[in-house]
């Protein structure tokens, strides 16, 4: 279960309709920082991609880049985008409408995946899922990037916190992963900044997850 009850996809389907706050327009500094010290490999997945920035701006740095999100009308609006770019950029940038909890159902496998504020939607349960889910989706030596919310508010239908306990734990060495860092880190929105927990993580198990 997620926090975004009763229906998690009709609530986002719903907040896309305006522009959502965690739309701002470009990729979050504290990912592409992480991005610029770890270098992914391709090609990239964007796990609950929106609109497209952050997806678009891997792009612009030469990455292959496939887009996955739920909502169909952010999807449009990131083909859309994409279809604004320069050519270049457009050839290396993909966006699909499928749920992004289940990578592992798409038919190619990942040097890389980024994850800007999805993980933090999730209970523990469905966290241990995409996990698992991440190790089949990567390539052996392929990188999970995450920043996600390290508050949490006590309304409904905001993101759950995450700390570093708990990440060091999930992408533990005995699970086959290699943290290459957690560090504090910052998610901007349109409404204000909020304290955020960054992380590059490493697949070195096997494809199949062992």
């Amino acid at each position: 279960m997620s926090r975004f009850l009763p229906d998690r996809d009709a609530f986002f389907r719903s907040v896309y309709r305006e522009v959502p706050p965690w739309e701002v327009g470009a990729g979050q500094p504290s990912l592409l920082a992480l991005l610029d010290e770890f270098p992914p490999a391709d090609p990239v997945l964007d796990l609950g991609c929106g609109t497209g920035d952050l997806a678009l701006a891997l792009a612009e740095r030469g990455l292959r880049v496939v887009g996955v999100d739920i909502v169909e009308s952010a999807i449009e609006q990131a083909r859309e985008k994409a279809r604004s770019a320069p050519p270049s950029v457009a050839a290396r940038v993909e966006f699909r409408v499928g749920d992004a909890l289940r990578p592992s159902l798409l038919p190619e496998r990942f040097g890389a995946v980024v994850d800007s504020g999805f993980y933090h939607l999730f209970e523990q349960e469905q966290r241990d899922l995409l996990a698992e889910e991440l190790a089949g989706t990567l390539s052996p030596g392929g990188r999970y990037y995450l920043l996600a919310f390290e508050v949490e508010f006590p309304i409904p239908n905001t993101p759950l916190r995450v700390d570093e306990a708990e990440l060091r734990s999930r992408f533990s060495g005995e699970r086959g992963w290699r943290i290459l860092t957690v560090r504090p880190g910052e998610f901007q929105s349109r409404i204000q900044p909020v304290p955020a927990i960054a992380a590059c993580v490493e697949r070195v198990g096997t494809t199949d997850g062992g």
